[in-house]
């Protein structure tokens, strides 16, 4: 078995909630999922400023099942509440055959206009 970690790389200064929600999804080219987030301590967001604590998300892949070059695609994101944080991207990445680490960056969400829209308001 090989391991592959993954690290996400968050905007510059930005803090994950608290109260926040990781999941992380890697699925083959087929669209299987071949990893998920939770169960191992190293797939747990962090608290802290992010300089101190990498975003890792680490997962086994089976050589004998996977060749090397396959392009596996991975999607990362933090829930607060039933808000998404981060923008809805996947991205993909070639298996090198090895143990891997792979950047993924993620960019913030724009609010959405529920969110910042005001219903218009008419005088009398």
């Amino acid at each position: 078995m090989k391991i592959i970690t993954l690290t996400m790389r968050l905007p510059e200064g930005f803090q994950l909630p608290e109260d926040g929600r990781p999941v992380v999804s890697v699925r083959d080219a087929c669209g299987i999922q071949i990893s998920a987030s939770g169960g191992q301590g190293s797939n747990v967001a962090p608290t802290e400023p992010v300089a101190a604590t990498p975003w890792l998300h680490r997962f086994q892949i089976d050589p004998q099942a996977f060749n090397a070059g396959e392009e596996l695609s991975v999607s990362a994101q933090m829930y607060q509440g039933a808000t998404a944080v981060f923008l809805d991207t996947e991205q993909t990445f070639a298996w090198d055959g090895t143990d891997q680490h792979v950047d993924i960056p993620l960019s913030l969400a724009p609010a959405s206009q529920a969110e910042t829209a005001q219903a218009p308001a008419f005088g009398s």
